[in-house]
């Protein structure tokens, strides 16, 4: 036996991530967080591009992967959505995939310009202005406050863990 083999644990499921190169790459990063300790993997899923740039809080770049595109994407293979800030720019094939997750009761989480795209998904007005927000099985939870971004995807890890 190799004693430096590592025992590979079996995800609970994998969460789509859709991304751009407006990625804000600090509400990924707290999203992704909770959700890798809960046992989830999490693919970045793009508008067209395979490598994108994010920008940090400090204006760093970046690089990130893409699992694959929209217009690739197996629907079926993930159990919930991540929409992080920068999803604005490629707002129509974000949204036809957020319209995707709502109608078959998928989890959602979004933040920042990610929360207006889920809202409007969502016919949820009341959540648009929201710093985040989480939808579970169709209905829309808006999170607002200084942490309301770590709060919601604590939340949101939780959620899809019970």
């Amino acid at each position: 036996m190799n004693r430096f083999s590592r025992r590979r644990h079996q995800l609970k499921g994998r969460v789509a991530a859709i991304a751009s190169d407006r990625l804000n790459a600090e509400d990924l990063m707290r999203a992704t967080r909770p959700l890798e300790r809960a046992g989830y993997g999490v693919a970045v899923v793009s508008g067209g591009e395979a490598m994108l740039t994010a920008k940090s809080e400090r204006s760093d770049d970046v690089q990130l992967l893409a699992a694959s595109t929209i217009g690739d994407m197996d629907f079926d293979r993930y159990c919930a959505l991540i929409l992080p800030g920068g999803v604005g720019e490629i707002s129509e094939s974000a949204r036809l995939v957020a319209d995707r997750f709502l109608e078959a009761g998928k989890p959602i989480i979004a933040m920042s310009d990610g929360v207006k795209l889920l809202a409007d998904a969502a016919n949820s007005p009341d959540a648009a202005d929201a710093t985040a927000a989480i939808s579970m099985r169709g209905q829309v939870f808006a999170a607002r406050g200084e942490t309301a971004i770590e709060d919601a995807t604590e939340l949101f890890a939780e959620g899809l863990a019970a």
